[in-house]
């Protein structure tokens, strides 16, 4: 019985371990992003008093600024959510 719990424990943690793999967007088009909103949002109190929606969709508008001017090659969505969490971090100081 022990045995089959500790297969089963093995077998769950390599599934997840190719999730945990991937490689993170080009840390340039994310802090490119994060200057983006910087620029966009030069009083980041008030932005981080918008809380994680306010965050997301200042991300958003610049992923989508610098996507349409061809700035970001990387996925716009992971590009986008790896910006709001450094600029939550941020917030959070």
């Amino acid at each position: 019985m022990l045995r089959k719990i500790a297969c089963t424990a093995m077998t769950a943690s390599l599934a997840v371990l190719p999730i945990l793999a991937l490689a993170a967007e080009d840390p340039a088009e994310v802090t490119a992003v994060v200057a983006a909103v910087k620029a966009a949002n030069p009083d980041l109190k008030a932005l981080c008093q918008k809380g994680p929606d306010g965050i997301r969709k200042a991300a958003t508008e610049a992923v989508m600024g610098l996507m349409t001017a061809g700035k970001l090659k990387g996925n716009p969505q992971a590009i986008g959510g790896e910006a709001g969490q450094a600029l939550g971090r941020e917030c959070r100081g």
